[in-house]
């Protein structure tokens, strides 16, 4: 997640591990503040200071984060995002689904100074919310959400109202638990405005099932959340999703309205793929439709949805495939770059398997670059996955968590108009996938 802050050049990146190797007792959270990261003949460049199309990407590990700039989280980190507060400090909400299945609420009080909600330490995990125990109201172990995984923040509510958090999770319920019957798949609702001081509560009533008769059930990926409606991707579960059903959960949608409606748009009978995993929808810009791009696989496509009646007064919301294009292997999660009311937003999707971050212009109507992300070892992909935006008048700057070598990748689009000239400048960070942490790897199979 990257935020631009008035007097740095180039802002703050927020950054959590996902510790997958379980090579350290506990993942992070880190406020890298992007002017001070390296030494002093090697720092990162302002965007649109890389000019040379031949140089090499240039490698900065010393990433020089102050004490008061990381925190400690559960493993397992999923997506993030960051609410911008007109009443405190800016809050991020980081999802984990290792031991304990929590949400993590983190203030930024400074720009590059974080602290927990909740508790006094630096460890999140104890004023972090589960989402799998100490529901209130639970009985034979539904509602809960194992393996939290999307977040999005809804600041579209009631005036005098706080903002609200929407989680999706990876893991159907079952019930009772570990009887493998009776599966649940859910979206989660949660205030967002939690004080410092007090530990997040949930209860039953903030939990909505997203299961439709006759489709498979499976668990959900990534949440976007609109003035009246959210959209949810779905995706395939190993061992509770029946694959012989004929339909697919590729987007379901819940009225803010009507909470105990589930609109089954059919997506999938105008694409037919397995699963769904990123989305992202259009901003409002007068003459032009809002699209919701998603990304499914097998194939492995972006699928471009036009979505009409979708304004607050609507009841009827309409989500209309409108075009689908290839994507590299393992698309994973899908950010837009606006240009303008004159322009299409750009599309940016993480191809995970591909190793490489794919950009759509809907303008031109294909993939216009494919910017590898770092260097396949073997057969092993850096695996991208995340993806955040900094934007500069006409360029933008492009920072991708890499899964697989545990570094942050930097692309730099110098001219909108051109992206097809994007290209990788840095790496940031050290490799995880070799020396000390690959051992570790080793050691632990």
């Amino acid at each position: 997640m990257h935020r631009p802050v008035p007097g740095s050049t180039n802002g703050v990146l927020y950054v959590s591990s996902a510790n997958f190797d379980r090579c350290f007792d506990q993942g992070t959270v880190m406020a890298v503040d992007m002017d001070r990261v390296g030494s002093d003949g090697d720092r990162l460049l302002p965007l649109g200071s890389y000019t040379d199309p031949s140089a090499q990407p240039v490698s900065i590990e010393q990433l020089n984060i102050a004490p008061e700039s990381r925190l400690y989280i559960q493993s397992f980190a999923g997506e993030m995002v960051l609410w911008e507060r007109s009443d405190g400090p800016p809050r991020l909400f980081v999802p984990a689904r290792a031991d304990g299945d929590y949400i993590h609420y983190i203030d930024v009080p400074e720009p590059a100074r974080l602290s927990c909600v909740g508790t006094q330490s630096d460890n999140c995990i104890e004023g972090a919310l589960s989402l799998t125990s100490n529901v209130q109201g639970q009985q034979e172990g539904q509602p809960r959400a194992s393996a939290p995984f999307g977040v999005a923040i809804d600041t579209f509510t009631e005036p005098g109202q706080a903002a609200n958090v929407w989680v999706t999770h990876l893991n159907p319920a079952d019930s009772p638990e570990r009887s493998r019957t009776n599966y649940e798949t859910y979206v989660v609702r949660l205030p967002g405005d939690a004080v410092s001081s007090d530990r997040p509560s949930v209860s039953t009533s903030d939990f909505f099932p997203l299961s439709v008769q006759d489709f498979p059930l499976g668990g959900t990926n990534s949440v976007v959340a609109d003035e009246r409606y959210v959209f949810v991707s779905g995706r395939l579960s190993s061992g509770v999703s029946d694959t012989s059903l004929a339909r697919r959960f590729l987007v379901r949608v819940l009225d803010k309205q009507n909470l105990n409606q589930i609109i089954e748009p059919g997506l999938d009978l105008g694409f037919a793929a397995s699963e769904a995993r990123g989305l992202a929808l259009s901003e409002r810009v007068p003459s032009r439709p809002r699209r919701l791009y998603v990304a499914v696989r097998s194939p492995d496509t972006l699928l471009i949805v036009n979505a009409e009646g979708i304004e607050k007064e609507s009841d009827s919301p309409r989500l209309t495939v409108v075009g689908s294009v290839p994507l590299p292997d393992g698309p994973t999660q899908v950010k837009l770059v606006p240009r303008g009311p004159s322009r299409s937003e750009l599309v940016l999707v993480s191809c995970s398997s591909a190793g490489v971050v794919a950009i759509y212009d809907p303008d031109v109507g294909q993939v216009v670059a494919q910017v590898p992300v770092g260097q396949t070892r073997g057969t092993q992909s850096p695996q991208p996955f995340g993806l955040a935006v900094q934007q500069q008048g006409n360029a933008a700057r492009i920072f991708v968590s890499n899964f697989g070598d545990g570094r942050v990748s930097v692309i730099d689009i110098a001219d909108l108009g051109s992206p097809q000239l994007a290209r990788l400048v840095a790496y940031l960070g050290a490799r995880q996938d070799e020396g000390n942490s690959a051992q570790c790897q080793e050691e632990q199979q």
